[in-house]
């Protein structure tokens, strides 16, 4: 790989990756290379031993093939060991058989054996060839190193060493297999492996041997040997089965109690199935429910080894799971192996998975079907399901169907389905307008993009910014501000298609998708009929009626548009061209208009316009400041303050937001500085940096931030960086990666609107979080809506037990005040408190917090009980 002078790879570089399936496919390779070298220059040039018996070499591969069919199981850890009686039959051979028929006769035997009873496949099967052939190969090589074929005093010695050589080899070989799967080397299974194969095999290659020895003299006294060793051969398995199963019933009592007791829905589901995954030795586990409404609503719990749990995920497509419960399954069956009924059925739903060896049943009551128990994937060398793992699976289903029926379990599943319903589509429409956001309107943007690739049936953008919308917030207040917005987008909905989308992105700027085919002539209408709605007076009460603009750009799609992401741009610059237009000379005349908005933010984060604000943080046990969050605006020649609605979006596109971020990062380190050197006492101050997708995953972010506490002489425990749920799952490697780094620092991390996103349980653990912000859409709710108190409710239980904690943004009113502390949050900020202040004022709260002083002509706010005077921008 070729990189520049600092150690980066260049844009030509590549990178060859290899997956596990490829790791394991060359290790099998080196072990066939090696086994047909070895027995192409040794083995078949070595002497046969001088107690040769007379028998043809098939004879020795169907005693092979039958050692490999009547075999052990025996569970260690994750790995399930399979310990045949094929030592038996090599050490003999060893003495009575031509190294060549030997070695041919036990790669035939255990290739029939694995094919057609084991029913192996793939890697798996080819693998497990490589390792016999090597093997076979080693052990005759050994003996005969070792003067075994000459039959001296010495010669027992000489075939166990042999066999032992083989099973050190294959364990070596199995261990690496392993190591390569998982990406990494553990050796304490390898001495485990050993510790239960090694007794194993000298046993087996000492009674082989003795056999030899005994045919030798008196060949008609082998049928002696067969019975005992049948007998202790079916002994061991009888005791391992029996083991197995008290087992599977101890697990099977334990995991019930958990669907019983246990307070915590998704660990309980989660550790349930893990617990299954165990007592079956599978790799991957689902638990499929079903809704009050039949199968037409489901969802899925599912478990897999090495792989993040998936916790009542709503199932996209039930088609499969129907034609399962069509089939009929009185009891569940192993797909396309026996011809039972519904094993089609079964088969289709595990190739639509991409799984191999499954297990199902299904839960059934008397009243009804609740779903299915799967299993899949057997971990080691066994390679089916048995009868005794389907009884015990279906035994497991009755006791998850009975706990289902008495209800308990069954109200809670559905109370976190809806849970989980609500916050998904919280993640995908506007908390304030209920239109869809920005991500769902992309997701909708893409589809039509791509359906028009196919069909040619082009849809156009709108992209919409109110004018005039900045006064009537500033003049009567936020509440004022929302309800106007709500009421602009009821009348955009109506100036619409059904099948058309409009969305808020964010601030005062909407947009609409209008679906093709599109004619100019109707996109002028669809304008002139919103510029005419918007404009609309609106009555905001107690006699206030406002007035408000929109300027509209529009971009319609065509064979050469990129992408929906390009779309979008072309409609936003649009907009911003007419904004320009309507520009008040004098205004024109003081700012020249920049060719383009991307050159005019170009122009002011290279101008310096760019200005940090800063929301104190409030802390509700002591009602004293505890830090501030940094905020960034640009001071733009014409309008004033802009806020980050306005050009946040523009810069994610353009890469501007990496170096404004950088500029606010230091600004921000630079203040908390000051507050610390003033406030030594203060240990807990903090200042709050929002950190963007782009920035969390530039390679040199971590050595940034580390170069900026150094430069400003700001320890590192007294720097958040909040990153919000898209930005951790855009690329989650990186993320997670990024965040481990900046936490050796010292560096702690938040999440932004949490319960907005993603919300997972499994990031929450993967990534290294300290705290949760509470999304103000459901701060400024709070005793408004059931189901968002109870969501809020849940986040800050969910902090308390995993150690984080809370924040509750945009706290404005005394009633959401009193919500938030009573919920037991440990932070909050919002205008209640304090609206965003310059640095100096925040300075002065932050290191006096008696007697703050108020910026000129600030009007005082009635104060909290308890809590920080609120001041005034």
């Amino acid at each position: 790989m070729t990189t520049t002078a600092n150690g980066a790879p260049t844009a030509g570089s590549r990178v060859l990756r290899l997956g596990p399936a490829q790791r394991i496919l060359l290790l099998t390779a080196a072990l066939a290379l090696a086994a047909t070298v070895l027995f192409a220059v040794v083995v078949r040039s070595l002497p046969s031993p001088t107690t040769v018996l007379p028998l043809p070499w098939v004879v020795w591969a169907v005693a092979f093939a039958l050692t490999e069919t009547l075999v052990v199981h025996v569970q260690w850890q994750r790995e399930a060991h399979t310990f045949s009686m094929g030592d038996l039959v090599l050490a003999a051979g060893l003495f009575l058989a031509p190294p060549t028929d030997l070695v041919l006769a036990q790669l035939a035997g255990a290739t029939v054996a694995f094919v057609l009873h084991r029913r192996q496949r793939g890697v798996k099967l080819a693998f497990n060839v490589a390792l016999y052939a090597l093997g076979g190969a080693l052990g005759t090589a050994v003996f005969a190193a070792l003067g075994g074929p000459a039959n001296g005093p010495w010669a027992w010695a000489a075939a166990l060493a042999a066999v032992l050589v083989t099973t050190v080899h294959a364990d070596l070989a199995i261990f690496a297999a392993i190591s390569l799967s998982e990406g990494r080397a553990d050796p304490q299974p390898l001495l485990g492996m050993l510790g239960l194969s090694l007794p194993f095999t000298v046993g087996s290659a000492a009674v082989g041997v003795i056999i030899a020895r005994t045919g030798v003299q008196d060949p008609a006294s082998l049928a002696l040997f067969a019975l005992p060793t049948v007998l202790i051969l079916a002994a061991y398995r009888a005791y391992t089965g029996t083991r197995q199963q008290q087992e599977q019933l101890r697990l099977l009592h334990e995991v019930t109690s958990l669907l019983h007791q246990s307070s915590d829905l998704d660990a309980a589901l989660t550790d349930f199935l893990d617990s299954v995954r165990g007592a079956f030795r599978a790799g991957s586990a689902e638990l499929v429910l079903l809704g009050h409404g039949g199968d037409d609503e489901a969802t899925v719990t599912r478990t897999e080894h090495d792989a993040d749990p998936v916790v009542m995920a709503p199932l996209e497509d039930v088609t499969p799971v129907r034609e399962l419960l069509a089939a009929g399954l009185p009891s569940g069956v192993t797909p396309a192996r026996n011809g039972r009924p519904g094993a089609a059925a079964l088969d289709a739903y595990a190739r639509g998975r991409g799984i191999g060896e499954a297990m199902v049943s299904v839960l059934r009551t008397e009243d009804r079907v609740h779903g299915l128990l799967l299993v899949a994937g057997h971990v080691g060398d066994v390679g089916t399901f048995g009868r005794h793992d389907l009884a015990v699976l279906e035994t497991f289903a009755r006791h998850v169907a009975t706990s289902l029926e008495r209800g308990r379990l069954e109200q809670s599943l559905h109370h976190v389905t809806e849970l989980k319903e609500r916050l998904r589509r919280q993640a995908l429409h506007d908390g304030l307008t209920g239109l869809p956001n920005r991500t769902l309107f992309l997701d909708r943007a893409r589809h039509a993009i791509a359906v028009a690739g196919r069909t040619g049936t082009w849809p156009a953008v709108l992209y919409l910014d109110l004018d005039g919308f900045k006064p009537v917030n500033d003049t009567h207040g936020h509440e004022a501000g929302d309800q106007l917005l709500r009421i602009v987008a009821a009348r955009l909905t109506r100036c619409l298609r059904a099948d058309d989308t409009v969305a808020r992105l964010g601030g005062d700027e909407f947009a609409v998708l209008v679906e093709g085919p599109v004619a100019e002539d109707y996109l002028r209408e669809v304008v002139d009929r919103i510029e005419a709605a918007v404009g609309e007076p609106v009555d905001l009460g107690d006699g206030r009626l406002v007035s408000i603009g929109v300027s509209v750009g529009v971009a319609l799609g065509g064979a050469g548009t990129a992408d929906a992401d390009a779309l979008v741009r072309a409609a936003d610059d649009a907009m911003y061209r007419v904004k320009r237009d309507q520009e008040p000379r004098g205004a024109s005349e003081r700012v020249p208009a920049a060719a383009d908005p991307a050159d005019e933010l170009a122009r002011a984060v290279r101008d310096g316009e760019m200005r940090v604000v800063y929301q104190p943080l409030v802390d509700l046990r002591s009602g004293r400041p505890t830090g501030a969050e940094a905020l960034v605006r640009w001071e733009h020649p014409v309008d004033g303050l802009r806020t980050p609605d306005r050009f946040l979006g523009l810069a994610e596109r353009t890469g501007l937001v990496v170096e404004i971020g950088a500029l606010v990062l230091r600004e921000a380190c630079t203040q908390a500085a000051r507050w610390t050197a003033a406030r030594p006492d203060a240990t807990g101050l903090t200042v709050t940096v929002n950190v963007s997708a782009r920035q969390l995953s530039a390679p040199g972010f971590t050595d940034d931030v580390r170069a900026v506490l150094a430069d400003t002489g700001l320890a590192a425990r007294h720097l958040v960086l909040e990153v919000t749920e898209t930005a951790l799952m855009e690329d989650q490697e990186t993320a997670a990666a990024t965040l481990r780094r900046l936490r050796a620092l010292g560096v702690r991390i938040a999440v932004d609107d949490f319960g907005t996103g993603y919300s997972s349980l499994a990031y929450l653990s993967r990534f290294p979080v300290d705290l949760l912000k509470v999304a103000r859409e459901f701060v400024s709710r709070a005793g408004e809506d059931g189901d968002d108190d109870a969501i809020t409710r849940a986040i800050v239980d969910l902090a308390g037990t995993l150690g984080l904690l809370t924040v509750a943004e945009g706290v404005e009113t005394a009633r959401q005040y009193e919500f938030v502390t009573a919920l037991g949050c440990d932070l909050a900020q919002g205008h209640l408190f304090a609206r965003p202040v310059p640095a100096e004022v925040v300075h002065a709260i932050l290191t006096g917090v008696e007697g703050t002083p108020r910026p000129a002509g600030a009007a005082p706010s009635p104060a909290v009980p308890g809590t920080l005077m609120a001041v005034s921008p």
